[in-house]
């Protein structure tokens, strides 16, 4: 298993520094174009890239989904499946996987345009948008079974075996994967208020959540589910070029759903469904925060302050610079990531959670 997986990352390395570049120079193009939109003039000028002055344009999740998709698609194509009977690891079951996530992230694209250049604060619908994900969640889970490799049980931990789902599978899972996506979205704005955002929190704690579910795949053998993360994750990690506070490009909300749905659907492609918590730790967090300071100051909001702030802003109320916050939130995404490999060991019966 060792070999083979040092073998298959080296075969990915050069894609996925291609494509971590490739998100530098699309954003040499992007932010001029979107940042037109926005004000007005056009300049091909970015400027000081550590200074902000207000005209940053949001859609980054366009730059992210155009470099993914510009070596995903091509890697997914001529790269070897080892004739994978089961859709879930097999080159179709991949090339789906990356449709849901385009069409995920245009639904996010909507939201940002509607926000950000039409003056519409509120973007689409809540009703449409979650209508939206769901839909092509559970249509996606469900195109996974053409083959007839049918698989509804649930892998759970502490030697408790399999859940068998049946066909209500299809929907739980579905809701999960939607609630996931809706987790990666209030961690980079909550309650829509995007000038709080942390720039480049969400690119970091997605590139090491799906980090952790491409090496949970590799020791589970699973080559499709590693492939989607590790090329989502070079998306991530070169998009913090552009977002990294001071934000030249603002990932959006766009962003915030490339993000969530690569992470979900390299989890579906794992069958390691539990993934969706463990390796979700520090988005997790940061919306217990936001629920358990809600509950404490839901009748009394301090000094007349908004009573649903995430750990990100309360941090930030503490004094901690951008840069300190996504380094206590990495911390948590590496103790996530080490007990998603725990688990992915456990489903390989390498070790026993007892």
């Amino acid at each position: 298993m060792g070999s083979d997986m040092l073998d298959e990352l080296l075969v990915l390395a050069l894609p996925l520094v291609l494509e971590a570049a490739s998100v530098f120079l699309l954003g040499l193009i992007a932010i001029p174009l979107l940042r037109s939109r926005k004000t007005g003039r056009f300049e091909w000028h970015i400027g000081k890239r550590f200074k902000a002055d207000g005209s940053e344009p949001s859609m980054g999740g366009a730059v992210m989904v155009l470099a993914f998709a510009m070596w995903f698609f091509p890697i997914a194509m001529i790269a070897d499946v080892k004739n994978s009977k089961n859709l879930q690891d097999s080159r179709e079951g991949l090339i789906f996987a990356g449709i849901y996530v385009i069409i995920i992230v245009c639904a996010g694209l909507a939201e940002d345009w509607l926000k950000d250049y039409k003056a519409r604060p509120a973007g689409l619908p809540p009703v449409l948008k979650q209508l939206v994900i769901f839909s092509a969640s559970l249509l996606w889970i469900m195109a996974l079974d053409l083959k007839g490799s049918k698989s509804t049980e649930v892998l759970l931990p502490f030697n408790m075996g399999f859940m068998e789902f049946g066909v209500l599978y299809y929907p739980l899972i579905a809701l999960a994967v939607t609630m996931t996506i809706d987790l990666f979205k209030l961690y980079y704005c909550f309650g829509g208020r995007e000038k709080e955002q942390v720039g480049g929190l969400n690119e970091a704690s997605g590139a090491f959540s799906l980090i952790a579910v491409g090496i949970s795949c590799e020791i589970c053998d699973l080559w499709a589910g590693s492939v989607m993360a590790n090329f989502a994750a070079a998306a991530c990690i070169g998009m913090l070029i552009w977002t990294l506070s001071p934000s030249k490009l603002i990932s959006g909300v766009s962003g915030a759903y490339f993000a969530g749905a690569a992470f979900s659907a390299a989890v579906i492609l794992s069958k390691l469904e539990l993934l969706l918590v463990i390796a979700a730790l520090p988005q997790l967090a940061n919306f217990f925060a936001a629920a358990l300071h809600y509950i404490r100051y839901k009748h009394k909001r301090p000094e007349g302050a908004d009573p649903k702030r995430p750990l990100s802003q309360l941090w930030r109320q503490r004094g901690h610079s951008d840069y300190m916050i996504i380094t206590l939130f990495s911390v948590m995404s590496i103790i996530g990531a080490a007990a998603s490999m725990v688990f992915a060991l456990y489903a390989q019966g390498f070790i026993w959670l007892v």
